[in-house]
C-alpha cells in the first residue's frame, strides 16, 4: 500500500480472485460469421472429442523466407492459429454439419454451465500520482462488482509487471503469484522470482532447439532437492543448469512452493 504525502490517499495492489462465466459462441453466431465461406471445416478431435471450424488465416514466413500457410480453429470458447502442416499431422478429422452442430451446442451448454476462476493484481485506489509507474503495455482502468454490487475501479497488473510494481511501491514480495502466473511471467519477460527460494528465478530459456523453463541462480546444495520434486538438471558449456519440465511446471511449482511454505522437509 502507498499513501499520498499530500492527500493520505491510498494506492493498493490488490489480488482478486474472480469467478467468471466463460465465453461463448453460439451454433446461430458462428453461422452467421463463416457459412458460405469458402474453405471452412467442420473438425472433430479423436483424442479430446473436442470440436472446432477451421477457417482461412493468413501466411507466415519461416526462417528461409519461405511462406507457411495458416488456418485458425474457431472453438465454441476460443480460437488457435496454427500451421496447416501441423493441423494434418494433428487428431483432427473431417465430419459432417449435423454432427459437428450437435456436439458444438453440447460443448457449448457445457461451458456455460460453469464458472471460470481466476486470480488477478490490481491496482487499485489513487493512480493518479503513481500512473506513470504502472505498465504502459494496457492502460485501460476496470470496474469489478462483487455479488454484493459493491465495486472497485482499478488497472489490471500481468504477472510479469508484478515484481517491478512491488519494487517501485515499497512492497517487496508482497504478492504471492500462483504456479501459472510464475509461468506466465517468466514466458512474458526477463524471469520471475521463485518465492521461498532464496532470490531463484524461473527464466524462459531457448535451449538444444526447444523452449524451457530454467530455474536460475539456485544454490547448488539445493539441486537434489529439486531434482526429488520433478526438476532436471543438463550440463550446458560445463555448467549443471537446472530446469523444471514444461508439460508437468505449475504441477512441479506448486509441490515446491507448498513444501518451502511448511518448512521444507
Amino acid at each position: 500500500m502507498r499513501i499520498d504525502p499530500l492527500t493520505g490517499a491510498q494506492t493498493r495492489l490488490l489480488r482478486l480472485e474472480l469467478h467468471m462465466k466463460p465465453h461463448t459462441t453460439s451454433w446461430a453466431h458462428l453461422m452467421q460469421i463463416w457459412d458460405g465461406t469458402d474453405d471452412i471445416a467442420f473438425l472433430h478431435n479423436g483424442r479430446s472429442g473436442r470440436v472446432a471450424l477451421r477457417v482461412p488465416s493468413w501466411s507466415v514466413t519461416d526462417d528461409e523466407g519461405r511462406p507457411v500457410p495458416m488456418c485458425q480453429l474457431v472453438r465454441p470458447t476460443g480460437r488457435d492459429r496454427l500451421s496447416v502442416g501441423a493441423l494434418y499431422a494433428s487428431h483432427w478429422k473431417a465430419i459432417d454439419r449435423d454432427q459437428f452442430r450437435e456436439l458444438w451446442n453440447a460443448e457449448v451448454a457445457e461451458a456455460a454451465a460453469k464458472l471460470e476462476v481466476e486470480t488477478i493484481s490490481v491496482a487499485t485506489g489513487l493512480l493518479l500520482p503513481v500512473w506513470h509507474k504502472l505498465p504502459a503495455d494496457d492502460v485501460r482502468v476496470w470496474r469489478i462488482a462483487d455479488g454484493t454490487g459493491e465495486t472497485l475501479l482499478g488497472r489490471i497488473v500481468m504477472p510479469a509487471q508484478v515484481e517491478k510494481l512491488e519494487g517501485e511501491f515499497g512492497l517487496a514480495a508482497s504478492v504471492r503469484l500462483t504456479p501459472a502466473e510464475l509461468i506466465a511471467a517468466a514466458r512474458a519477460g526477463d524471469g520471475v522470482l521463485v518465492p521461498g527460494l532464496g532470490g531463484v528465478r524461473l527464466i524462459s530459456v531457448f535451449v538444444n532447439n526447444s523452449r524451457r523453463l530454467e530455474l536460475r541462480g539456485y544454490n547448488p546444495q539445493d539441486r537434489e532437492w529439486l531434482k526429488a520434486r520433478g526438476c532436471f538438471t543438463e550440463v550446458i558449456a560445463y555448467s549443471t543448469r537446472i530446469f523444471v519440465p514444461v508439460d508437468r511446471a505449475e504441477s512441479i511449482l506448486a509441490d515446491i512452493m507448498g513444501a518451502l511454505a511448511d518448512g521444507r522437509p
